[in-house]
């Protein structure tokens, strides 16, 4: 993933039980958002643009949806 691609977020909640059995999970996935910093394989850590916050996310909640077309200009590449 580079800075400027879209994604999409995994968000999980937990749902105690009320009689004491077993917790449950409820998972549901949102799209729309956007990789706001550079992105490293070893940090295992996104940053994410999302309903104008940025979220820091585990890298298996993120999913591509589509690459920039000419990638996002960082610092060093404006002119």
């Amino acid at each position: 993933m580079r800075l400027g691609d879209l994604v999409r977020i995994r968000f999980r909640r937990f749902i105690p039980h009320l009689r004491g059995g077993p917790p449950e999970w409820e998972e549901w996935w949102e799209e729309g958002a956007i990789v706001a910093a550079e992105y490293h394989t070893w940090e295992k850590i996104v940053s994410v643009l999302h309903k104008g916050e940025i979220i820091r996310k585990e890298a298996n909640d993120v999913q591509l949806i589509s690459r920039s077309r000419k990638g996002a200009k960082t610092e060093e590449t404006i002119d």
